[in-house]
Order: C-alpha cells, then structure tokens, then sequence
C-alpha cells in the first residue's frame, strides 16, 4: 500500500465530448431526440501522462492555457474518470480548484465550513475546534454568519484556502485561485504553503506565476496539448517553458519591430528575476535581470557601444527610457561576443502591463546598431496607490 500523500498517474488519458447542436429552440432539441441531428466530437484532454509525486513533494504544474493543467487537478481530486490509465492518491485531499467550489451560495461561512468538513470526513465537534482558527487565518471572523452568496471573489478565495489547509489534508490540491487575493493576504498563503513542505504533505500547484511556482516548488512539471514535455527541477523545466513559449508581444495598436545595422546585434535575451528564474512578473523591490548575448561582426574590437532600454504602456506610449551613458555607466566593448547582465531596479508606480524595448547605438559614430522596439511583455505587480479615474460627475436624462 503507498504512502499517505503520494500521487500517481500511469498512462492517463481524457476525453471530452464536444457536442455541436445547431438547434435554437426547444421545439428542435425535442426533434433532434428522433433525428439524431447532434454532432459529437471526441477531444483528448490528456494524452497517456504519467507521473508519480512521492509524500512530501511540492510540485508545480505548468503550460499554456488548454494544456491539461486543470484537467489533472480534477483527475486527482475525483472530479473526472480517467477514459484510461490509472490515477491515484492517497489520503485525505484538500482542493482549491475554482472559487466557490464545494460552498453553497445560501449557507453561511460557518455552516459551508461544517459541510465541507463533513465532505473531508472530520466530524462536528473536530470542525467546531478548527473553525475560530479558520476565520481568524482568512480575516472573516465579521463575515462567517452571512451567506457566502454575499461573498466578493477575494472573501470566497481566503475562507477556501483557510479551510483547505487548516484539515491536515496529505495532499493539497492549488490551481490558480491565489491571484485573487491581495499581496499581503497571499504572502500569508504562501508562509503557510511553504510551512507545510517537509511534513510529508503533498503539494500540487498549478499556476502562470513562474515566480511563484519557482518559489514554492521542488519539480515542475510542463504540460502541453495534453502531454508531459519536461519534469524535473524548476530552474531548468521553467527556463525551457518561458524561453520556448515567450513571444515577442504586439498589443493594441503598437507591433514590435526590429532594426539598425547588426554589425553588432543581440544573438539571444533572456529575462529574469534576481534568482536566475526566467520571468516576465516582478514585484516592488525584485529587480528585472536582463542577459543579453551580444555579437559583433566587425573587425577587431568594437567599443563606445550604448546599451540602451524603454518601457512603453501597451499602446505604445513610452513611460521611461535611459541607457548607461546617459547614466555614468561603462559603456560596452565587444570583440567577437560579449555576455551583458542589465539589472532594472523600479519603483512601481502603477502596476500593469508594459512593454520593454533594447537597444544598441553609438551615438559618436551615427550608428544604430540593433533596436529590439515593444519586444518584451513585463508584467509588473503591486498595490495601487491611486485611483487610476476619479469621478467628477454623471447625469441620467429621461425622456418620454
């Protein structure tokens, strides 16, 4: 018999049926009953995926959206039947898959706490004992009396996942749901999540957050078009993932563009955060790293070189712009090919989604060397300090 807390998948397929009914009405849903005009179509979720978690893991799950990620969760946590293959884990699973999941809107935060014990299988006075220390952990002691149908998507996310991790569970089950809350009520999460890793819990975290998974993780696991591509550490599976998958972002009505002489160009660009984990999310205070493998084709050595970066809003509106000589710094010199570490360090302002260009100039010798314009999606976090529209005024007319 496995350990409490291990998890396994051996050759598990899944199938949806995708149905395609062209009837607008009841009268012709009736009729099609006869006529069997309904078109299913069969689509492989998973793809014969196996994997084994032994207790204790944390194991993060990662790919584009449709890759199967949520799909795996649902495996485990009983959700889905495998169309084939064998899924298995053992021991009590505890599961933050969609918000609001397992509550019911018209029972309160107390009561949808003692119905999902009973689902756990902890009985009444077990769940009385745990419930003060439930709403304290999820800042909703005010709140557990009302219906949770009143809750906002934050109430729902901090009273599931204090739930989730206050009954012991051998595995937990995390997909996505932490996004919701604010910083601080997450890095509460993320201080609990990590106090449960080498207590022989097991983790399994689904996320986009590539900083997140990095940090709680000890193994990825990169899935795509239902199939396993990479599993191993997270250093190697995430850089893989974002290096592969990362392309050059053209929103609104900005497209990137790329130009200058490339008699010394950018041969390849990774961005990263201080640890060395390819990112394209940063928080206030982590720096953005950006290593850059320049080349030059010119002979001898080339030096006076500018090193140069912008961050734009997606429409093209340029927020900051500087490079090293504008800042004191040494200017680069390159013979065949140099290795460049740029390090961002931002105040953040106002959060959201930019884009960032590089660029290397010599502006003593009127040379444009290579301009990489809009390239890089940055997504950078934090609270907002102000409003970003302030009402002045609005006005309802009538007329008859």
């Amino acid at each position: 018999m496995p350990a409490r807390g291990t998890v396994s998948f051996e050759g598990v397929s899944l199938d949806y049926r995708l149905y395609h009914d062209r009837t607008v009405s009841l009268m012709e849903t009736f009729l099609n009953l006869f006529n069997r005009r309904t078109r299913v179509e069969l689509f492989r979720a998973l793809d014969d995926v196996t994997f084994r978690v032994q207790p204790g893991q944390s194991v993060g799950i990662v790919g584009p959206n449709g890759a199967g990620k949520s799909t795996t969760l649902k495996l485990l946590a009983g959700i889905y039947r495998p169309t084939s293959g064998v899924v298995e884990s053992v021991g009590r699973k505890a599961s933050l898959l969609d918000l609001g999941v397992g509550f019911h809107p018209e029972l309160t935060g107390a009561e949808n706490v003692f119905l999902n014990g009973a689902l756990l299988g902890l009985d009444r006075q077990r769940m009385r004992e745990l419930l003060p220390s439930i709403a304290e952990f999820s800042e909703l002691e005010r709140f557990m009396d009302i219906p949770v149908k009143y809750f906002s998507s934050g109430m729902f996310m901090r009273l599931g996942f204090s739930l989730a991790t206050s009954v012991d569970p051998d595995v937990l089950l995390i997909d996505e749901v932490l996004a919701v809350g604010d910083a601080s009520f997450q890095q509460k999460c993320y201080d609990r999540i990590m106090g449960f890793q080498g207590t022989g819990r097991t983790i399994i975290f689904v996320s986009h957050d590539m900083e997140a998974v990095s940090r709680l993780c000890e193994r990825v696991i990169w899935l795509n078009d239902g199939r396993v591509v990479m599993d191993g550490g997270p250093d190697e599976v995430i850089g893989s993932y974002v290096s592969q998958t990362s392309r050059p972002a053209s929103t609104g009505t900005v497209d990137r563009s790329e130009w200058g002489t490339r008699e010394v160009r950018f041969e390849s660009v990774e961005v990263r955060n201080e640890s060395g984990v390819p990112s394209r999310r940063f928080r206030p205070g982590q720096p953005i790293v950006v290593d850059a493998d320049i080349v030059s084709s010119l002979r001898g050595t080339t030096d006076g070189i500018v090193f140069g970066f912008s961050l734009h809003r997606p429409d093209g509106q340029t927020v900051l712009g500087t490079n090293n000589l504008e800042l004191n710094r040494p200017l680069l010199k390159v013979d065949d090919r140099l290795k460049a570490t740029l390090s961002i360090d931002l105040q953040i302002a106002e959060p959201g989604e930019y884009l960032m260009g590089l660029a290397l100039t010599d502006p003593a010798r009127n040379r444009d060397y290579h301009w990489l314009d809009y390239r890089f999606r940055i997504t950078l976090l934090g609270e907002r300090k102000e409003r970003p529209v302030v009402l002045r005024q609005a006005k309802w007319e009538c007329r008859e």
